[in-house]
């Protein structure tokens, strides 16, 4: 299931958190800040969603996936903080540096012994190759199904024409691939790995409130519109995660303010880019859009 791909890669996050947000009224500021860091272990979940078109039967498949695979990693997630918190105590996890890892300090400590010891160092080996490799297979899953967002734009006239193309023989988009590697690479170069995490827990969680404030927006201007999955509790659900992510952001500029607006800096990049092509392939779009509402 696709939500268990980025808790596989990236096990449960442990912070230090500096003192000031420990003491911060009512704890708010490092919970926040928490909740933050640890969702990015459930991130993915929304990976299936980017290549709905190519599911069978999605009405059915697609919820199920979903919220079975979310489940499935809340009850791993919470089963492997049991176990780090059965082997090492709070001070101990919260003083683990940088350069480790809390999953390393508990497979030495679980054999009884330092990593010159063989058989920890074995044990440590085989959970480092283990991540490595489930972060390979995370890696492809997210080339392959985040290819699919700037492809489906090109096709609605919102990206450039020639990255909505499909390879003759194995129907992929080659050139929304390549258009996303070079990125991507872009990016890699650019900064480390925990800065470029913190803007993307922060921007991902933006269009996460937008695209669940969209269910209204549409129950609104299309009342009987065909609705294969309608939203659970709606509208007390949406309204909850709204307020929750809302408050997650507000939060997270509060208390990092630096990554927080250069998050929304690159996310504000794209704007011009969208304007040009918008209005350059205006006609197209306004076409698709009568053949849905017809």
């Amino acid at each position: 299931m696709i939500p268990s791909q980025k808790w596989r890669r990236n096990p449960p996050i442990q912070i230090a958190w500096p003192d000031s947000l420990v003491i911060a009224p009512g704890g708010t500021g490092g919970f926040g800040a928490a909740m933050l860091g640890a969702l990015w272990g459930y991130d993915g979940w929304n990976n299936l969603s980017l290549v709905a078109g190519e599911i069978k039967k999605p009405g059915k498949n697609i919820p199920l996936a979903l919220i079975g695979g979310t489940i499935v990693i809340i009850i791993l997630y919470v089963f492997v903080h049991f176990a780090y918190f059965y082997v090492l105590d709070p001070t101990t996890i919260a003083s683990v540096s940088k350069d480790s890892s809390v999953a390393k300090e508990v497979v030495s400590r679980f054999f009884g012994g330092d990593l010159k010891s063989f058989g920890v160092g074995v044990a440590v080996s085989l959970f480092t190759v283990g991540l490595m490799l489930s972060s390979i297979g995370t890696l492809h899953t997210s080339i392959l199904t985040g290819a699919r967002v700037p492809y489906a734009m090109a096709k609605d006239g919102l990206m450039f024409e020639s990255i909505g193309r499909l390879s003759e023989g194995t129907r992929v988009p080659v050139y929304a691939l390549i258009f996303q590697g070079v990125w991507a690479a872009l990016l890699a170069i650019s900064g480390s790995f925990d800065t470029l995490t913190d803007y993307v827990i922060f921007g991902s969680w933006i269009f996460y409130a937008l695209v669940t404030s969209s269910v209204f927006v549409f129950r609104k201007k299309f009342p009987n519109a065909e609705r294969p999955y309608k939203a659970f509790g709606y509208p007390v659900v949406p309204i909850l995660f709204l307020l929750v992510a809302g408050w997650l952001l507000i939060n997270t500029m509060i208390t990092t303010p630096k990554q927080s607006f250069a998050g929304i800096f690159l996310i504000l990049l794209g704007l011009p880019v969208y304007y040009y092509l918008t209005s350059r392939n205006k006609g197209i779009t306004e076409d698709k859009n009568e053949d849905v509402i017809d």
